[in-house]
């Protein structure tokens, strides 16, 4: 990488961190897909240290899922993080 694309990179680094800042966002969570929308930071906590039953918990606490469905949706949530 040549001087001019490292501070070009730095640059933006900053500007991703201010936009994280701003808006109160936690960049943890900035490689975390296939979450749905409404689930707690919480439920991605427990999904990082693989607590699937909390992570279960917090699911259905948060949807009214039943626990057949919670329990087949996180463990599907899960495997694609």
């Amino acid at each position: 990488m040549d001087p001019a694309e490292r501070i070009r990179l730095a640059r933006l680094e900053r500007q991703v961190a201010f936009l994280y800042r701003h808006f109160g966002l936690d960049p943890a969570l900035a490689d975390v897909f296939g979450v749905p929308d409404g689930l707690p930071p919480e439920f991605v906590a427990a999904l990082r240290r693989q607590d699937l039953i909390t992570a279960i918990r917090l699911y259905r606490q948060a949807t009214g899922a039943g626990l057949a469905d919670a329990k087949e949706t996180v463990e599907r949530i899960a495997r694609g993080i």
